[in-house]
């Protein structure tokens, strides 16, 4: 990209502008079902944007420099690889654009300038496996910047970029000095002319929070800083400055059972003190602050979510509501300094009208990441996602302003041009006459559906005391706690213990995992689902999981465009921990009966997404040959012509159905057969719904289930796929909203991607709803074998459950075959079948607990053949 398409930007940021001055009006779209998707306070405007035809420009940081002129750092994405690129800014006008890296992946920088006005950019880069911390001094003649000429240069249509040469860029510096991924970086100045950068790192364990500061007397970074060291994670720092020598970094820790926003106080030398500043049963996280001008006050935003936040939800949520990002608000508490005093100022919500949840049905609206600032008179501006919408939302960003002094909000507004995704921050500043300074990103959509992203700018007036009219309380009366209840008090089985299983001269190790959650790249459940970085805070912390695919719709509504499974895939490798935690690459193609819907897992990045629409296939970067149409519904790939796509691709990928039974499901009788180079296990349970076992089958009562028939889908169910000779495996995920009852088992030689793998492909696979360790075998050949013997079959299982066993069931051919009644947390025996029919017989292992959770293991496939 040169001069050209630079061009381009001038003349889009014109477009921009006619627009936001027009005030253009609020289509039904954005209505979003009678919930204003516009704050009450109007829509703000634009005063320059970043966006280039063809290129995704996004997750933008900025600071001001000394004369308040505006620098802008954000990674732009031009179908291949990543580059990140400064921008500066000189009265609303663009003077200067520099290349800082370019790169195949990079995530998330942050801006900060030093007391002798060069700026340190910081950015994550995903180098050889692992995200690295990096970061590169950059400074602008600013003199050298005539903004007479620039307003001349953008009347005649020619951006005026003579002064490039003038920019100076400072050799790239490793940040992060151990292994790990190293993300979620922010920075800032101190009040010594110091840059400071903090962030997250995963290396091997939970997240812990570092720090590191440089100095511009010595030009020089000080040492890592451990700033702290929990085996539960820490997560997403955020930093301000008070009156001391120090910096105060406002994190989120699950070391309390929950989410909870602690505060580091930490001095140059290393030296930390760590106190929780919103400590509570409900979820705290994803917080933001900013000090007053005294350095005396801490200002904090944070989302505040439910209690027990990612614990034992199923599909209750059709009647009472629920999920990750279910009932979400925004709360602002100050934290005195010097007596580490903590006063809840606000709840925010309802500065947006009918944001508050009032438990009438499954859906809410959402607030999301806020931000913070502080203007001239000491008065803390707030910045916030908000979602209207449970269904086809999007987020917007709306702003308002508080007064300490009068302690009321003034009305909230909506910055033009700010629809986008969940999970996109908006970077806020002050200068020096109090002006606001927002840069954002967003593509400008009317649903879901994904458009070309750019940057955004907005210059915000300070406000006068007659603005200020909301007074609102930090708890909100006459709003009743969730309905929702454990099923049970079971106690959770510790991460770290694992089953270790030797058989058939083989060790393998149990695993626990889900690779079917949706997140607000799907169209569905958009407010309630949350982000992608939700649900790996889940799978980490709450959820205890090894290993986690999210899973978006290919086309429910929208199709998942290119730019979103390529974040898809970046988040996934920002999380992939490898010998603790692991990440897989997903989407969802959601085919109705009989085709079913099927959950797609790729080993490696770069997989191609096959729409279930051939129009949508043929016109993607996918696109290969097409066959010819063959099919119940014309238009559509359906999965035999999936599978022959994904043979074409080359990658190594896994199919798994779900929902088999119901109007999601297949019609196994469709099937001629199943082509077990993908597809060789099946989600017989869904946290979301319930177990497609079989016609009559027992139902896990914690989903509050009880349906043993699926009328005109019965013949979806597990069982009679085996009965027509499909050998799929147990397996079992989540879906929508639901959490913490759908454990995927898999017995893997080794803990990496390629042994998840394997053990898919193996059928080594178990179900469960709890960590429920169940080993069965025949004949000394483990769960999923398929085998022909002349002996007779003798059956084996193991079972070492959370609670006592009511009853261990073994199924053979499809019926209850024999039945065991333990009453203990534990329970082994083996024992012969004295009469196998001759051919194929199916076993495998159903177990219920007395608490009502249940466990399913893969089949053994045993053809007798006894001697003549």
């Amino acid at each position: 990209m040169r001069i050209r398409n630079h061009r381009c930007l001038y003349f889009g940021f014109l477009t921009l502008l006619l627009s936001a001055v027009l005030a253009l009006p609020v289509d039904g779209a954005q209505r979003n079902r009678g919930r204003a998707a516009i704050a009450p306070g109007g829509m703000h405007p634009v005063a320059a944007s970043i966006n280039a035809p063809k290129i995704h420009e996004d997750f933008p940081a900025h600071c001001l420099d000394s004369s308040g002129r505006t620098v802008v750092a954000s990674i732009e994405f031009d179908g291949k690889s990543d580059t990140l690129r400064a921008r500066y800014f000189v009265d609303e006008l663009l003077a200067a654009v520099v290349v800082v890296r370019q790169s195949g992946d990079l995530y998330q920088p942050t801006v900060a300038r030093l007391g002798d006005g060069r700026v340190w950019i910081v950015w994550s880069e995903l180098i050889d496996g692992r995200w690295d911390l990096r970061g590169r001094t950059l400074s602008f003649n600013a003199s050298q910047f005539d903004p007479l000429a620039l307003r001349r240069a953008r009347e005649t249509g020619k951006l005026l970029f003579r002064n490039n040469h003038k920019s100076k860029l400072g050799p790239i510096v490793e940040l992060a000095q151990s292994s790990g991924n190293n993300v979620f970086a922010d920075s800032g100045t101190d009040s010594r002319g110091r840059v400071w950068v903090t962030w997250q790192r995963m290396h091997g364990g939970h997240g812990d929070i570092f720090a590191r500061h440089f100095d511009p007397k010595t030009d020089s970074w000080s040492k890592e800083i451990q700033v702290t060291r929990h085996e539960a994670g820490d997560w997403e720092p955020r930093i301000a400055f008070g009156i001391e020598d120090e910096a105060l970094i406002v994190f989120d820790s699950y070391r309390n059972g929950d989410f909870d926003i602690m505060l580091a106080r930490v001095s140059p030398d290393g030296k930390s003190t760590i106190v929780p500043v919103a400590k509570s049963a409900r979820y705290e996280a994803r917080g933001t602050c900013v000090a007053s001008h005294d350095g005396k006050t801490l200002w904090v935003a944070y989302e505040d979510g439910t209690k027990r936040w990612g614990k034992d939800l199923g599909s209750e949520w059709r009647k009472i509501g629920g999920g990750l990002n279910y009932d979400r608000r925004i709360k602002l508490i100050s934290v005195d300094l010097e007596s580490s005093a903590v006063t809840q100022v606000s709840d925010a919500t309802p500065l947006l009208p009918g944001f508050v949840s009032q438990r009438k049905g499954p859906g809410s609206a959402a607030v999301n990441l806020p931000e913070l600032t502080i203007d001239a008179k000491g008065n803390p501006w707030l910045f916030y996602r908000y979602c209207g919408e449970r269904g086809s939302g999007f987020w917007q960003i709306a702003f308002s302003a508080y007064s300490p002094a009068l302690k009321k909000w003034t009305d909230a507004q909506t910055l033009t041009n700010s629809a986008f995704c969940q999970d996109r921050r908006c970077s806020v500043q002050v200068d020096d006459i109090g002006r606001i300074h927002a840069v954002w990103p967003s593509d400008n959509r009317k649903n879901k559906q994904q458009g070309d992203t750019g940057v955004y700018l907005a210059h915000i007036k300070a406000t006068g005391d007659s603005a200020f009219k909301h007074s609102l309380p930090f708890d909100i009366a006459d709003v009743p706690e969730s309905q929702l209840k454990p099923h049970n008090d079971t106690p959770e089985r510790p991460r770290n213990e694992q089953n270790t299983w030797q058989i058939a001269g083989e060790e393998y190790t149990l695993y626990w995992g889900d690779v079917h959650r949706h997140t607000d790249f799907s169209n569905c459940r958009t407010t309630d689902d949350g982000c992608i970085v939700e649900h790996f805070r889940y799978a980490l912390d709450a959820g205890r999981l090894d290993y986690l695919a999210t899973s978006d719709h290919t086309e429910v509504g929208k199709t998942l465009s290119a730019y979103e499974w390529r974040q898809s895939q970046k988040l996934a490798d920002i999380f992939q921990n490898p010998g603790f935690f692991l990440s897989l690459y997903a989407y969802e193609r959601e085919q109705k009966w009989p085709y079913g819907h099927r959950n797609v897992l790729f080993l490696e990045r770069g997989g191609p997404v096959v729409y279930i629409k051939r129009d949508n296939y043929a016109r993607s970067q996918w696109a290969t040959p097409l066959p010819k149409q063959d099919g119940v519904r014309d238009g559509e790939i359906p999965p035999w012509q999936l599978w022959e796509l994904l043979r074409a691709h080359g990658q190594r990928a896994i199919t798994i159905e779900h929902t088999s039974g119901g109007g999601m499901g297949t019609d196994w009788s469709v099937y001629d057969k199943i082509d077990t180079k993908f597809e060789n296990i099946l989600e017989i349970f869904q946290g979301s719904r319930e177990s497609y076992e079989g016609v009559g089958a027992p139902q896990p009562p914690i989903v509050g289930g009880g349906q043993k028939q699926f009328g005109k889908f019965n013949a979806g169910t597990w069982q009679n796929a085996l009965r027509r000779g499909h050998k799929l495996g147990a397996f079992t995920s989540s879906d929508h909203r639901s959490v913490h009852i759908s454990y995927g088992g898999v017995y893997v030689r080794k803990f990496d991607r390629k042994g998840i793998f394997d053990a898919m492909d193996t059928r080594r696979t178990v179900a469960a709803t709890d960590k429920i360790f169940m080993e069965f075998s025949c004949n000394g050949r483990p769960l999923g074998d398929s085998f022909e013997t002349a002996k007779t079959p003798r059956l084996k299982l193991a079972i070492n459950g959370t609670a006592p066993i009511a009853r261990a069931t073994i199924i053979r051919n499809e019926k209850d075959y024999k039945v065991f009644q333990p009453n203990s947390a534990t329970f082994s025996v083996e024992f012969t079948d004295p009469s196998p029919i001759t051919g194929e017989n199916r076993y495998y292992l159903r177990v219920e607990q007395n608490d009502g959770n249940m466990g399913w293991t893969s089949p053994v496939w045993v053809t007798y053949k006894p001697a003549p």
